[in-house]
């Protein structure tokens, strides 16, 4: 390199050479970080993708279970009606025999003798005592049911 290569124009084009391959090389330093960096970005976006497709399946599939269970419970309880129905119908007319079979004997009750009287007395209480047992273990039953209900609903998730 002599002296007379160091003119000012000459040195000004080198320096700007220079600068602009050290700003190639930032640029391109630059480029590739991004490059990478969008990379990355895209791969975890994704990933969270997947993950979030993955969540919503599975979601769907338990409300999917929750909701046959529920079909299923009220179709039991729509079952479970219709049966208590049929039963009360079935024991309103047997009530409504019962009482017919009292008022007629009522109204006969001066044409029979004092044994067939005494008979019939006892024969009521031997059914008002099978009633009285059989409410009263009813009653326990719906108490037992309505202390489990209370417990599932105590126990139930919030």
């Amino acid at each position: 390199m002599n002296l007379t290569d160091l003119n000012p124009q000459t040195l000004l084009m080198k320096v700007v050479a220079w600068l602009a391959i050290i700003g190639l090389v930032i640029f391109g330093l630059w480029a590739t970080a991004d490059h990478f960096e969008n990379v990355g970005y895209q791969k975890a976006k994704n990933e969270y993708t997947a993950q979030a497709l993955k969540d919503t399946q599975a979601a769907r599939l338990k409300e999917q279970t929750l909701q046959t269970k529920l079909n299923e419970a009220q179709n039991a309880r729509s079952k479970a009606e219709n049966a208590l129905l049929a039963s009360a119908i079935a024991n309103r007319n047997a009530v409504n025999q019962l009482r017919q079979q009292l008022d007629t004997t009522n109204r006969n009750l001066s044409s029979y003798s004092s044994a067939a009287l005494a008979a019939r007395i006892t024969t009521l209480s031997t059914v008002l005592e099978e009633c009285t047992s059989q409410y009263s273990e009813l009653a326990t039953k719906a108490d037992g049911h309505v202390a489990d209900l209370k417990l599932m609903e105590d126990a139930w998730p919030k």
